[in-house]
């Protein structure tokens, strides 16, 4: 639902130039708040009002504008200005609005990307959709073993900024490969001991994933475990990123989609209602109920063979709907509790 609560501001504010109020209007609110009350402008407009917030803030509005309307913005900017922002929006969130637009100009954006994001950014579309690896992200909290909680607390004031979270720190050695895992609550708590290893507080009994393991059985994982992260290693258990939370209830989202649909008697769709073609909806829908409406004939056929039966007892006739609606609702009863129960 669009919020007209700002709109007139918004657009007397920029046609008139107002550069410092637009950009109170970025930092004063939440960034799903500053998103949710530019929906009513046009693109153009909400991009305009995007670049009076610094890069931080403009990324994090960004990243709450529904994703039909994130991929129309990239395909109308210029390649520079796109650049930009997805050097500061999460390497997964990139690599899934890059696959939106032509190979030739992904390559021209990814040019003027700066080499350590490009080089995620790369790593990340070699992975195939619905792993573990497509929805992880790179930037992860990681701290060398060595390092004591003086040097770990300084090392991540400066890293914060560009983390997605740090409620876990993965530790790691001097190849990279995970020995375990510190929360950002044992770190805090041990600031009285600033000369305490991180290897003498971290955890070495840590769950892990593959890179090539299916997104829903991660998500599984991550709910089973009431996890807000977990760490993506390959098969040398080397350290690649990891899947946050929030990427995780995207996973169950699709997931619960597709079931419901499943349910409803429809091929589930690969993309959201509205952007589906209408060929693709045809055929998705139309498959069933042919099936549907053939098994309906054999319905009929039976019926009809009772016909001399109906002439002697009409009043059986009645009871006919009756019989066929309360299996329907019975048959709706018994999946969405079935279901439900293996949720």
């Amino acid at each position: 639902m669009i919020n007209t609560l700002f709109l007139p501001e918004l657009r007397e504010m920029l046609a008139a130039g107002n550069a410092q109020e637009l950009r109170e209007f970025c930092t004063a609110l939440h960034p799903s708040r500053a998103a949710e009350f530019m929906e009513g402008l046009a693109n153009e407009e909400a991009w305009s009002v995007l670049q009076h917030a610094d890069t931080h803030q403009r990324a994090e509005i960004f990243s709450y504008f529904e994703y039909d309307r994130q991929v129309a913005m990239l395909q109308a900017e210029d390649d520079r200005q796109v650049a930009d922002l997805v050097t500061h929006i999460p390497a997964d969130d990139a690599v899934d609005l890059l696959s939106e637009l032509p190979d030739k100009r992904v390559e021209q954006i990814l040019a003027l990307v700066p080499a350590p994001d490009r080089r995620d950014i790369r790593r990340l579309q070699t992975f195939e959709e619905g792993t573990a690896g497509s929805i992880m992200t790179t930037e992860a909290a990681c701290l060398d073993e060595k390092l004591t909680v003086r040097q770990a607390l300084e090392t991540l004031s400066r890293q914060a900024e560009r983390l997605e979270t740090i409620y876990y720190i993965y530790v790691v050695d001097d190849t990279n490969h995970l020995r375990g895992v510190v929360s950002t609550r044992m770190l805090v708590s041990s600031f009285g001991k600033p000369d305490r290893t991180i290897a003498d507080l971290m955890d070495t009994d840590i769950l892990t994933v593959d890179a090539g393991d299916d997104q829903q059985d991660v998500a599984r994982i991550v709910a089973k475990y009431d996890l807000l992260a977990i760490p993506v290693v390959d098969a040398q258990r080397h350290m690649l990123g990891i899947i946050t939370h929030d990427d995780v209830m995207d996973v169950f989202m699709e997931e619960a989609t597709e079931d419901v649909q499943r349910i409803a008697a429809v091929e589930p769709l690969e993309d959201s209602y509205m952007r589906t073609p209408i060929l693709t909806l045809t055929w998705k829908r139309g498959m069933w109920l042919g099936i549907l409406f053939f098994a309906g004939i054999l319905t009929a056929l039976a019926l009809r063979s009772y016909e001399l039966e109906f002439e002697q007892f009409g009043w059986l006739v009645w009871f006919i709907p009756l019989v066929i609606g309360s299996g329907g609702n019975s048959g709706a009863q018994t999946s969405t509790l079935i279901i439900a129960g293996m949720a």
